[in-house]
């Protein structure tokens, strides 16, 4: 039966750093992380070497502030040349809090929960026997601190977790060598909780989900005043845009509006992202990605 421990404190920490923008990793599992990003997910970033702490930092959410305002992406990358507190966002993602020509920005951010309503995952890698253990867990609502298996004397013992976020043991983990599983796992978040799983039957390559979730805790935003961020972080005064420009993500023009709000209320909006351009009195002043 899966039993859950609530053991937690609350990590409301703020890191400041720089914010910069790469293509990302839609469509693949290309991320450092490993973890398969969706073709139409964008909200997605790299951690800085440091912060990724060995893996540490995969799968998890956090809530960041730009010049231009706030946004929640998930880490599913490593940016090795990255400074302690800096982010590498997807470019959708930072048009959110910046524009493109700004190309590095000032950014204040802490992990938070991510938000999505799913259960963790496993998926053992192709290759898994009783002496080669590799296997990867993901939707998590918090960052995963360890993972471990459960012995035959109902013992836990910890499994080596990889700088690309697999947890991987060399010489397996089945004590029965006639038999691959099934597995009891214990899984410890980053914010003390421990969830141990029914016992789950070994499946090569395939997605399983184990029907457990770390529990929400409900900590406050302390120190996310948002206005005094956005003052703290805008460098300079962004003028105003006389027009705006709409676009799909396949680059299709949708239209040309006064405003924004004129957009909104035209018939041509449906559910989804659109990219803005803003054009002043001289030309185009920025990109913004917005989703309605």
């Amino acid at each position: 039966m899966t039993m859950a421990f609530p053991i937690a404190e609350c990590d409301t920490t703020w890191y400041t750093g720089e914010g910069t923008q790469y293509g990302g990793v839609a469509g693949s599992n290309g991320g450092n992380c490993g973890i398969y990003v969706p073709e139409d997910e964008f909200l997605h970033c790299a951690m800085n070497h440091t912060q990724y702490d060995s893996s540490y930092a995969c799968g998890a959410c956090v809530r960041v502030f730009g010049p231009l305002g706030e946004i929640t992406v998930k880490v599913v990358d490593r940016c090795p040349e990255c400074k302690h507190g800096d982010i590498d966002f997807s470019t959708l993602s930072f048009l959110q809090i910046a524009t493109l020509e700004a190309g590095r920005v000032p950014i204040k951010w802490q992990f938070v929960p991510c938000e999505e309503e799913k259960n963790i995952k496993v998926k053992f890698e192709e290759g898994t026997s009783q002496f080669y253990f590799k296997a990867i867990f993901y939707d998590i609502k918090y960052r995963i601190n360890q993972v471990e298996y459960q012995r035959q004397d109902g013992t836990f013992v910890p499994i080596h977790r990889e700088m690309y976020n697999y947890y991987v043991e060399n010489g397996g983990i089945d004590e029965d060598k006639s038999k691959i599983g099934p597995y009891t796992f214990r899984l410890t978040s980053s914010e003390g909780d421990t969830l141990i799983t029914d016992p789950v039957e070994y499946v090569a390559g395939k997605e399983i989900d184990l029907g457990i979730q770390f529990p929400l805790h409900e900590c406050g935003n302390e120190g996310a005043n948002e206005e005094t961020i956005l003052d703290d972080l805008t460098m300079e005064a962004i003028p105003s845009p006389i027009k705006i420009e709409v676009y799909d993500l396949t680059g299709r023009r949708i239209g040309v509006y006064a405003n924004q709000a004129e957009f909104v209320s035209s018939n041509n909006k449906r559910k989804g992202f659109y990219l803005i351009k803003e054009i002043g009195a001289e030309g185009e002043i920025g990109h913004r990605l917005i989703k309605e």
